[in-house]
């Protein structure tokens, strides 16, 4: 298990444990390394994860260790007081991880004054690559570009194959919107299908020499991801011979609804000999200096299925007559992404006192998510079967409503996508996703942009909102 996790072979670091714990195998380190692996693999669920490291921590008697990895944990999920709380009762001197998700969680929770003492505590002879990592992630927090940027460029200088620093540089570059000098780095993401075995990209083919190949584009990353990139698939269509898009299971039937015929819509996990593979995230660097994040077509790029919009517009003809607004309140993987990401159950009362309005929840809830629907309904928000399980249909249904209120997630991309009117929630610390020039996004011009003031609260913005859709 130790040699997988060397390599960072999660999957393959569990599957070892597993089978030595059902040999009759007994270490709390084990248990351990498996919440670890699990939450930094995204395997399994959260609870799971969470009921492993607690085991961990009460088998070891609260050891170091126990409480480091308890704290990676937590703070993968976004439960930072509960990072702070395990890092807390850690012996002096404290080891680096601790103080760097020590940094991380206040910096996270607002506290940024504190982080910033402890990496200035931090003896000037000691201040190796990791501490520049720290000090650029608080810059980042800060929206420090430039000064985040320089870091990077250090660790860089240093350490040249340290794939997730090229990711962050390639995200603070497109927060600066230096487009250009980011894709290249951006080919360092974990998910893209063309790194090899030691993490490093292959590059990108020219798009001349794709006129005579297959290419299968992999849609490698989260559902709004790829329907953001996927209004490059009909200029990638034009550049090859064939195109196959093996997107998100939930995203296939959409996309074969509105991708020409002659690009092949599969599921993913098919084989295709000799085909060129590329990311879907890769698209744009493929496309940019000639379409930059231009939609193509002046109203958005996916259309609703016009069978199924009749079959809502009949639905929702049985509502109380008033404005139809649809919204989308929990976005992002992990707990981390949606603590940023999400409204409340205050936040979601907030709109459902909003007079005159008839609500209709778009969000997404998987099977281990269904008990979150009860914030909505508690609302008085209506929620129409189980939204985004069909994305067509949930396209359909967005096209018959006023607008849309929503936070950053697949709700956003889709309304933007059809061209439809509607608000992103955009949090205090800004992603490059969401650009914008007067309040106007960049990607979807048919969307606002809301921006926090204060981090985690979204009152003040819930009320310019609901002035802007309510004004006579």
């Amino acid at each position: 298990m130790r040699a997988a996790m060397e390599c960072g072979d999660w999957l393959a670091a569990i599957a070892e444990a597993e089978a030595w714990l059902r040999r009759g195998g007994r270490d709390w380190r084990v248990t351990l390394n498996l919440a670890v692996c699990g939450c930094r693999a995204r395997h399994g669920t959260a609870d799971h994860w969470l009921s492993q490291a607690e085991a961990a921590l009460q088998q070891s008697g609260h050891h170091r260790l126990a409480r480091l990895g308890a704290a990676e944990v937590h703070g993968a999920l976004g439960h930072w007081e509960q990072v702070l709380d395990l890092l807390s009762a850690l012996e002096c001197p404290q080891p680096w991880p601790s103080l760097q998700m020590r940094c991380e969680a206040l910096a996270r929770l607002g506290r940024a004054s504190e982080a910033w003492a402890i990496l200035d505590a931090w003896p000037p002879a000691r201040r190796d690559w990791r501490w520049r990592l720290a000090l650029a992630d608080l810059h980042v927090q800060a929206s420090q570009w430039s000064a985040a940027e320089a870091e990077y460029r250090a660790v860089l200088a240093e350490r040249p194959l340290q794939g997730e620093v090229h990711q962050n540089l390639a995200l603070v570059l497109l927060s600066q919107r230096r487009c250009a000098e980011a894709w290249p780095h951006y080919e360092w993401r974990r998910s893209n299908p063309r790194l090899d075995q030691r993490g490093i990209p292959s590059p990108l083919p020219n798009l001349e020499s794709l006129s005579c190949r297959t290419v299968v584009v992999r849609g490698e990353q989260g559902v709004g991801d790829q329907i953001m990139t996927s209004r490059y698939l009909r200029a990638l269509a034009g550049a090859c011979r064939s195109l196959i898009v093996e997107p998100a299971a939930r995203l296939v039937e959409l996309f074969r609804h509105n991708l020409p015929a002659q690009i092949v819509v599969e599921p993913p996990g098919c084989e295709w000999p000799d085909a060129v593979v590329i990311g879907m995230a890769s698209l744009p660097m493929l496309f940019w200096s000639e379409l930059g994040c231009a939609a193509p077509g002046p109203m958005g790029y996916l259309k609703a299925d016009p069978h199924k919009v009749d079959r809502w517009r009949s639905r929702l003809a049985a509502l109380p007559r008033g404005l139809r607004l649809g919204v989308g309140w929990l976005g992002g993987v992990t707990g981390a992404e949606r603590r940023e990401r999400a409204l409340t159950s205050r936040d979601l009362r907030q709109l459902g006192s909003w007079p005159g309005v008839q609500w209709l929840d778009l969000q997404f809830l998987a099977q281990d998510q269904q008990h979150l629907a009860d914030f909505s309904r508690e609302a008085g928000i209506q929620r129409p079967g189980n939204p985004g399980f069909d994305l067509d249909d949930t396209l359909a249904l967005i096209q018959c409503l006023d607008g849309v209120v929503t936070t950053r997630q697949t709700v956003a991309h889709l309304t933007g996508a059809l061209g439809r009117p509607g608000q992103v929630l955009v949090p205090a610390r800004p992603e490059w996703r969401y650009w914008g020039d007067e309040n106007r996004w960049a990607w979807y011009p048919s969307m606002q942009l809301i921006r926090q003031e204060r981090r985690g609260d979204w009152q003040a913005q819930l009320e310019g909102a609901a002035q802007q859709w309510l004004a006579p």
